[in-house]
């Protein structure tokens, strides 16, 4: 069947929205689909807690000793619930307000619902290698040009090897600063390939030692606290998140990206037609995104973060 109206456009136009955000997220890579796929109802997923008795004694007559084993499922609702409503007024027709709603939600997505949702979750890393009880490392330095990258990024590798965290599916999430600073290190011995076809000299690095890959992060996303601004108190009304005083940029987060669980739902919950529409001839639209990261305390072990030591006033 044909998709005419605007409301199934509008909801069928989800799926792009959801190609956009793998795409361009800088922590897409850390959604867990069996999350996604444990819902309970709009904002609630349900995860197994699994414990194992250890190894025992095996006894020529009574065999193997009895081991117990118990898994349990826990309820957590998601903490983040934003959203923003979208005014598409009527120009010409169905068509024509579509397309206005589908430049608007890429923009908003792109450039709004993206960074706000990396910056929760480094964030979230950060908490997690703070709380209390936790076994994460947090070091914190102001990086000079006199700095060795390597050395701190080996200091990193050290404390995850020391702690038997798994060599595979680790990650780099490092500033464009610090990633500067490691491909002009001289530390690196390289070879420069010029391509035949049309001269390009290749510099990147994509890896280190061979398994980990390196994620280029912006700064404005690379926080260890932000506020989330509500979008409607004065002062607040343009939405989005921002630095408070006292937050650390961060300079990498070296990690395991198994412990870090994301999860994300984004849902059109209510679409007014013009003809509903009291106070506007025009399509409102209610689109929300409930999101999280989870880190659960026998984890925290797997992060190690690297903060400048100043401050934000």
């Amino acid at each position: 069947m044909a998709i005419n109206t605007f409301a199934e456009k509008a909801l069928k136009f989800l799926s792009v929205l959801d190609e956009v955000y793998v795409n361009q997220a800088k922590t897409a890579d850390l959604d867990s689909a069996a999350l996604a796929q444990n819902f309970v109802g709009t904002n609630k997923i349900k995860f197994p807690k699994i414990s194992v008795d250890g190894a025992g004694d095996y006894d020529r007559d009574a065999g193997y000793a009895q081991g117990g084993v118990s898994v349990s499922y826990e309820e957590h609702t998601l903490k983040y619930d934003r959203g923003r409503k979208f005014r598409i007024d009527v120009i010409d027709n169905d068509e024509t307000a579509f397309d206005l709603f589908r430049q608007v939600a890429l923009q908003y997505v792109r450039t709004r619902e993206i960074p706000e949702i990396d910056a929760v979750r480094f964030m979230e890393i950060y908490a997690a290698a703070k709380r209390s009880g936790s076994l994460g490392t947090i070091v914190e330095k102001d990086l000079t040009s006199s700095d060795k990258p390597l050395s701190l990024f080996d200091a990193a590798e050290k404390a995850l090897n020391e702690r038997e965290v798994p060599e595979e599916g680790r990650v780099l999430y490092c500033t464009n600063d610090f990633y500067s600073m490691l491909k002009n290190t001289d530390a690196i011995s390289r070879r420069i390939d010029v391509t035949v076809n049309n001269g390009d000299i290749n510099r990147r690095v994509e890896l280190l030692d061979g398994i980990t890959p390196i994620i280029k992060v912006p700064q404005v996303r690379f926080y260890s606290e932000i506020k989330l601004l509500d979008g409607t108190t004065e002062g607040e009304t343009g939405g989005g998140y921002e630095a408070v005083a006292g937050t650390k940029d961060i300079n990498f987060i070296y990690a395991s990206k198994a412990v870090l669980q994301g999860v994300v739902k984004r849902n059109v919950s209510k679409i007014v037609t013009p003809e509903q529409n009291q106070s506007a001839d025009a399509y409102d639209v209610f689109y929300r995104a409930h999101h999280d990261l989870i880190v659960r305390d026998n984890d925290t072990a797997a992060i190690y973060i690297h903060t400048k030591a100043t401050a934000h006033a």
